[in-house]
């Protein structure tokens, strides 16, 4: 307590406020530093095995079909990993967007997504004829677990998007109309870039396109909010968090802020 009688508990209670704040913000930036790197670990380590895994063939195979095999463990495990960070980037997701149309269901969705993830890398896809190596056209067959694995690759498809959609009418609710019209377009866009791409190098035209876009929407997402989470705990004043001289006080009203974080007397 300061001496201070107009000032102190003023003070005081700004102390508190900013601590809440940062225990709150903290936590909030972490979890959204999780999608900020699922996304590179992913293409990396997906790209590492495409091209160093005997018998897969970039023109012809699709990425899901690395968890078959002796090997296949490598990338049931990339997967599981990326799933839970998407889960925790969703967690923080909804930290940060709070209140207003598509707070919830745009967590949810992307959490969702991860979910698929975490349910694909816990199964394995069926082998396919020459992949894993030595393995035959006769020896191809259909088991639940494939197919619950493939069909996971497709709701994963499809709940990312509908997230971006959400996310997007998000933004847009804020009058973030830039924002809004990049997270709409952003899949679309980057999805036909990434198969031009695929075209003028050879192969499969879309591997890539599949591959890259989702992590690249989830990673301009969370590296997006985790700058905005940085700014707003920036944007705390300094006299705010010292027990100083009530002049911070009158200092706080005339730098534009419309309110302080407290008014009125204990």
């Amino acid at each position: 307590m300061t001496t201070d009688k107009y000032g102190g508990l003023h003070l005081n209670r700004a102390t508190i406020a900013e601590d809440a704040m940062a225990k709150q913000t903290l936590p909030t930036r972490a979890l959204l530093a999780c999608g900020a790197v699922a996304g590179p670990v992913y293409v990396t380590v997906t790209m590492a095995e495409a091209l160093t895994r005997a018998g897969f063939d970039l023109r012809h195979h699709r990425f899901s079909w690395l968890t078959t095999g002796d090997l296949g463990w490598i990338h049931q495990s990339n997967m599981v990993l990326v799933g839970v960070l998407t889960v925790l980037l969703a967690v923080g997701v909804r930290q940060t967007l709070r209140t207003g149309r598509g707070a919830l269901w745009g967590p949810r969705l992307l959490g969702l997504f991860g979910v698929a993830y975490i349910i694909g890398g816990l199964l394995r896809a069926d082998p396919v004829a020459g992949f894993p190596p030595g393995t035959t056209a006769e020896m191809v067959q259909t088991t639940w677990q494939g197919s619950v694995q493939n069909a996971s690759r497709s709701a994963s498809s499809i709940l990312l998007i509908a997230a971006s959609l959400v996310i997007a009418g998000w933004f847009a609710n804020q009058g973030r109309r830039g924002w809004a019209w990049f997270y709409r377009t952003a899949i679309p866009m980057v999805f036909v870039a990434l198969t031009v791409v695929g075209f003028a190098i050879g192969g499969n035209p879309t591997a890539l396109a599949f591959l890259a876009t989702p992590w690249i929407w989830v990673t301009a997402l969370a590296v997006h909010l985790y700058r905005r989470e940085a700014t707003r705990r920036n944007d705390v004043p300094a006299g705010w968090g010292t027990r100083s001289r009530p002049a911070a006080t009158s200092h706080h009203f005339e730098s534009g802020h419309d309110s302080p974080p407290f008014t009125g007397s204990a």
